[in-house]
């Protein structure tokens, strides 16, 4: 007989003012940008690295190096950096994974800087 069971999973998150912190500081990080150009996309927060989502688990040896790691995607709806910072975590052992929810459009909507592809 089959049946079904229900894991949860957590991952965190940052916002916006802490993002900007990260990237004034010093830190030891690497903002991720999981949306490369995937539906057209021109864009990428000023200071990120583009790692595909569907590239990310096979290049995860180039985070090895930072302390922190910091996934972002198009918005808060998307799933694509809490999917992949759960992988990370879980199956791959990374110790410091976070979630920029707001992603792309809350940035550029915030007049942030932006770099294009």
């Amino acid at each position: 007989m089959s049946y079904q069971k229900e894991y949860v999973f957590f991952y965190y998150c940052l916002e916006m003012k802490e993002v900007l912190r990260r990237l004034k500081g010093k830190t030891n990080f690497v903002l991720v940008d999981l949306i490369g150009k995937y539906n057209s996309n021109k864009y990428r927060i000023e200071g990120a690295v583009t790692i595909p989502y569907d590239e990310l688990m096979d290049r995860r040896r180039e985070l090895i190096k930072y302390d922190e790691i910091i996934l972002y995607s198009n918005n808060k709806a998307c799933m694509l950096s809490k999917k992949r910072s759960v992988g990370l975590t879980l199956a791959h052992h990374f110790r410091d994974v976070k979630v920029y929810e707001g992603g792309i459009e809350e940035w550029m909507s915030a007049g942030l800087p932006v770099e294009e592809y």
